[in-house]
């Protein structure tokens, strides 16, 4: 693998490239920046809060969750998978929801994330 297929992740068609250095900002303003990217049978991306900490944004993550906006469910805010959210922990919701860019709307009065159609 070369080393600018290294630099660069993209879930699908559907999502949006990824590349390290790229900053990504939560809904209240709170800013990740992409610091590793990961190829083979654990895809993703690592994205690193201001304090040091990394999460891991997996490609089967995002993947499970475009389709579940596309089938029309609505992801509840912060809140994990089990209970309709994506995530409980921001970073990891607003890794995955980065990477679909354009494809949620999120409905501030019902507190969730929705599918565009």
């Amino acid at each position: 693998m070369s080393t600018e297929q290294l630099q660069q992740y993209q879930t699908t068609a559907d999502t949006r490239s990824i590349e390290i250095g790229d900053i990504v900002t939560s809904r209240k303003g709170a800013q990740y920046t992409v610091t590793g990217i990961i190829s083979g049978r654990h895809a993703g991306f690592i994205l690193s809060r201001g304090n040091g900490k990394t999460v891991r944004i997996s490609h089967r993550m995002c993947l499970s969750t475009l389709k579940r906006l596309q089938g029309g469910e609505s992801l509840a805010i912060q809140q994990n998978a089990s209970k309709g959210g994506i995530s409980y922990t921001v970073a990891i919701e607003t890794g995955v929801l980065y990477a679909l860019e354009g494809h949620w709307t999120l409905d501030i009065k019902a507190r969730c994330y929705t599918g565009k159609v």
